[in-house]
């Protein structure tokens, strides 16, 4: 019985289509800035005294350019039928511009896209919609025309909630919004130094250099010619030798410095800043205790701290814009720490804050004031419970005291250093609400150079592993192969012994078979010599007895 086996073929399956697929994930956040305005860039209504009551403001955008706006949605068309923007009538920006880097320019128009273009943010409050309540607007113009740009199809009118600047002063003017800034101070008594200085020189200049007197009937055809070149050593020709007369200019240079050191002593008032608060003078110091050098010092603060008083003011201006904007642009919900412990802010639910109060931290003094003063409570507490008032200093006043000593240090937790009496059960001692653990912040994205670098050493790490490797089984196999070519040698050796000793007794074998047969050849020739002489001496036997017989006949 024949039986065949026959493989059965079944089709593949068909395999399936793959694509290259790009996924792109755009994530918008948002993020509250701060920017600085120049003042030929900001303007304001005559009789306004603060930004926030005013009833028109306006910026003048000329740092973006032309893609820029194009980019941002405004119309194009619009756009490209602005005038570039120079700044060559700007008085305080060509003052501001030293080395000609403002004047862009664009020869030929080769470059559209990157020309300058003046656009104006107005903040104006008006009735725009007609029903008798004015509103603060935002309208945007381009141009030196003034048209309102359009953005989206639309045009660019906006309602606001705030004007969106804060601005401040070192020296405020009473019921004005311009006030003073420091050149304003010093600038007057800055160019009185200059011409009094330039007037010391040119005393200088002609006291070292006097004008010549030359009379009439001396003066020669060479005489004003030489006079005009004025020269150390130069010649002078006249008619008659003496004939000239020099000039005494006095000096009065020793009535400027005084007048000089009258107006640094006016600039130190004016500005605060004296040699004391610039540095240790040496002859300020002269039979000078260290309370009178501390107080001079702090006198001539006063005035710094004063001018950094009221900038401070405007600081906390901007803060409160920054909180409105966060307020009102939060996207998402932040984990942040707040007081020692890790709690999630979602600025999407903070309500309007209209009695928030922002407190600037100066005129407190500094630091090594506060701490002494400080201190000295510390004392009088330390002085009440050694007396057993502990009616009047309980823990809670002690503990308050540390922490403000450790704010004052620059520690931002004084749980690290004292526990909150508070929180302490009064009868185990232990905390009866410990914190709880941070919780981890969310890990930040890893850096693709970061994993790009660790990925090359983990590279360099398994290379170098596998050279390792390599290195090592290289060294096995060349200490197998030492011992296999040893073993060989050793049993190449032992062979060759072997041969040698079978070569030797073979050799001597020979030597004895040739002996043997030196012996028994050196025997048959000796032999076959022996024959040969016998043969012949039986050959010569008859004549030897013939001769004999012949000699005994003779003698007879």
């Amino acid at each position: 019985m024949d039986i065949s086996l026959s493989p059965t073929l079944t089709p593949l399956a068909p395999l399936p289509v793959t694509h290259d697929v790009t996924i792109v994930t755009t994530r918008k956040l948002s993020q509250a800035k701060v920017m600085g305005v120049p003042p030929e860039e900001f303007g304001i209504e005559r009789g306004a005294r603060s930004i926030r009551d005013c009833n028109y403001c306006f910026h003048e955008v000329v740092t973006k350019t032309e893609a820029q706006l194009i980019a941002e949605g405004f119309d194009e068309d619009q756009i490209s039928s602005l005038t570039e923007y120079t700044g060559l009538t700007e008085i305080e920006t060509l003052a501001r511009d030293t080395v000609e880097e403002h004047f862009s320019v664009n020869a030929g128009g080769l470059n559209s896209a990157a020309r300058l273009v003046r656009i104006t943010e107005h903040y104006v409050r008006m009735d725009y919609e007609g029903n008798g309540r004015p509103c603060l607007y935002q309208v945007i113009t381009g141009g030196d025309q003034g048209d309102i740009l359009r953005k989206d199809g639309k045009q660019c009118i906006t309602p606001f909630d705030v004007m969106p600047f804060a601005a401040t002063t070192p020296v405020p003017v009473t019921h004005r919004f311009f006030g003073r800034s420091i050149a304003d101070l010093v600038m007057p008594l800055q160019r009185e130094k200059t011409a009094l200085k330039r007037n010391a020189l040119d005393n200088l200049y002609l006291h070292n250099n006097p004008r010549v007197e030359v009379a009439e009937q001396n003066a020669g055809p060479n005489t004003l010619d030489d006079l005009l070149v004025s020269r150390p050593g130069g010649v002078v020709r006249t008619k008659t030798p003496g004939g000239l007369n020099w000039q005494v200019v006095p000096d009065i240079t020793s009535s400027i410095y005084p007048m000089l050191q009258y107006l640094d002593a006016e600039l130190e008032t004016r500005t605060g800043l004296s040699k004391q608060a610039q540095g240790i003078d040496a002859n300020a110091l002269q039979n000078q205790s260290a309370t009178a050098v501390a107080q001079v010092f702090s006198a001539s603060q006063m005035r710094i701290k004063l001018i950094a008083r009221i900038m401070a003011e405007g600081v906390r201006d901007i803060f409160a814009l920054l909180h409105g904007t966060i307020r009102k642009h939060g996207q998402q919900q932040q984990t942040v720490r707040l007081r020692n412990a890790w709690i999630n802010v979602d600025p999407r639910n903070w309500k309007t804050r209209d009695d928030m109060t922002i407190n600037v931290g100066l005129g407190s003094g500094g630091k090594a004031q506060q701490f002494a003063q400080t201190m000295a409570i510390a004392n009088v507490q330390k002085e009440l419970v050694a007396a057993g008032k502990i009616n009047l200093v309980s823990d809670r006043e002690l503990y308050n005291t540390a922490a403000e000593l450790t704010r004052i240090m620059g520690h931002k937790s004084p749980d690290l250093f004292f526990n909150d009496p508070a929180a302490i059960n009064p009868q185990t001692g232990q905390l009866l609400h410990p914190l709880p653990a941070p919780p981890q912040p969310p890990p930040p994205p890893p850096d693709p150079k970061l994993l790009a670098a660790q990925a090359r050493a983990q590279l360099d790490q398994a290379t170098a592993i596998h050279k390792a490797q390599l290195d090592r089984q290289q060294a096995q196999n060349d200490t197998i192969h030492q011992q296999v070519k040893i073993q060989a040698e050793i049993e190449l050796a032992k062979m060759k012994a072997g041969l040698d000793a079978k070569l030797s007794l073979l050799d001597a074998h020979l030597k004895a078979v040739s002996e043997a047969q030196k012996i028994q050849h050196a025997r048959e020739h000796h032999r076959m010599d022996i024959a040969e002489t016998a043969a012949g001496l039986a050959a010569s036997a008859p004549s030897h007895q013939a001769k004999r017989h012949h000699w005994i006949d003779g003698a007879e």
